[in-house]
């Protein structure tokens, strides 16, 4: 018998995760899917933005993975799957002139996870896709840095503080905000002394706290360490438009910007609703059982932000992380060989193992345990050890434990100094 196909779409941080340790098995025949050619760990997205990227693997090629992991990796966007005929179908592939260079697709699978992740809802609001920027990838990252230069350039010259305004005070929001302050040192002209600010930084947050839903402890921490920063928080500012040149709440009020930055939450990527008849919950995600099956076909699963589970007892879904889509991949990594054997497999359990934010050089923040009873806060430096910890078990992970540690190992000893601004993109 031939092996076991298993399609995989997605390359983020639960697809290539999940992808890398399915390949392990000799009896799985393992295809990546996605729409670029790199992996590009998505919580670092913001420093991206700001030009503050401080690591050696910053981005890694899905072609030398597959190979290094022993996956088939396949570039293109999924449109479809039909699964009538277990394949997925890909669009017709164009090159940079928008011209046909390859005809649809169709990549076979014994079992399909869609793993595509989500993407920034804009819940309606008038203007955000014509004035505001999201980070949803690698070219919203390029876009608004490059815009970020060209605005701190600008300040420079005509000694006026160019404005950012950021709707959002969840850990995109407020990590970018601390990286754009991090980056401003980098425009300062040397020799002059001079520390006026280049930059204003708002965040605008509809609730009446930021970081809806964290820990009392948590949010206390994040707002002295905003505050320190000299970044303005404000509160009960629902947005009721952005708008050219500035940001408008439902009170009236105008916040002037030349940037603005849409940090608002996730939903599930649109092309969810049209792969296939799947059950999709009210923020467009797909609805699994506790396997991470989807409703309607056992032999299609869905994982991270582009899977909706709500856990026994829960009144919500799990939220749309990075922890929680790792979980869920380590977890489908063990189950689903097993399941293919003929196995029976114990159904997802999430360990909520607490929240961290990175201020940049500024420190870190964040409450460990997860639970109400056992949490507990941490800062300075084992704040910072703690969330480097994060993207180094990532590390570890897609490239192996050999590769992982030789990676971990040039980032410790060729670390940044400074901002790490980067021009050239």
């Amino acid at each position: 018998m031939g092996k076991t196909k298993v399609a995989i779409l997605g390359g983020g941080s639960g697809g290539l995760e999940l992808a890398c340790g399915l390949a392990r098995h000799e009896d799985l025949a393992v295809t990546l899917i996605d729409r670029v050619g790199a992996h590009l760990w998505k919580p670092r997205l913001h420093e991206f933005a700001a030009g503050t990227v401080d690591t050696n693997l910053t981005e890694i090629s899905f072609y030398v993975l597959a190979s290094l992991r022993g996956f088939h990796f396949e570039q293109g966007e999924v449109m479809a799957i039909d699964r009538a005929r277990r394949h997925v179908v890909l669009k017709r592939f164009e090159d940079a002139r928008s011209e046909a260079v390859a005809p649809e697709r169709f990549v076979a699978y014994d079992r399909c996870v869609v793993a595509l992740g989500g993407v920034t809802a804009d819940f309606g609001t008038p203007g955000v896709r014509e004035h505001a920027y999201r980070l949803d990838g690698r070219a919203d990252a390029d876009a608004f840095r490059t815009t970020f230069v060209a605005l701190m350039i600008g300040a420079r010259e005509t000694r006026r503080p160019a404005r950012i305004v950021i709707v959002g005070s969840g850990a995109t929001g407020t990590e970018l905000a601390a990286n754009l302050r991090q980056a401003e040192q980098a425009f300062f002209e040397e020799g002059r002394g001079e520390r006026d600010r280049l930059l204003s930084i708002t965040i605008l947050e509809a609730a009446p706290e930021i970081m809806p839903g964290s820990d009392d402890k948590l949010r206390r921490s994040v707002l002295e360490r905003l505050q320190a920063l000299d970044i303005d928080v404000v509160t009960n500012a629902k947005v009721a438009a952005v708008e050219d040149g500035g940001v408008r709440t439902g009170s009236g009020a105008i916040y002037p910007a030349e940037a603005t930055m849409w940090a608002a939450g996730l939903v599930g990527l649109p092309v969810l609703k049209e792969l296939a008849d799947f059950e999709i919950d009210g923020k467009g995600r797909i609805v699994v059982d506790p396997w991470l099956r989807t409703t309607v076909d056992p032999l299609v699963h869905a994982l991270g932000d582009a899977a909706s589970l709500t856990p026994d007892g829960a009144e919500r879904p799990l939220p749309p992380t990075a922890q929680v889509a790792s979980q869920q991949a380590a977890y489908l990594a063990r189950s689903l060989p097993r399941a293919i054997a003929g196995g029976d497999a114990a159904p997802f359990r999430y360990r909520n193992k607490g929240q961290l934010i990175s201020f940049g050089q500024a420190g870190a923040v964040g409450i460990l345990g997860g639970t109400r009873k056992d949490d507990f806060l941490i800062h300075g430096q084992f704040a910072k050890a703690a969330y480097s910890a994060l993207a180094r078990d990532h590390q570890w992970t897609v490239l192996g434990p050999v590769r992982g540690s030789m990676a971990i190992l040039a980032d410790i000893m060729m670390p940044a100094k400074g901002p790490a601004l980067k021009l050239h993109g």
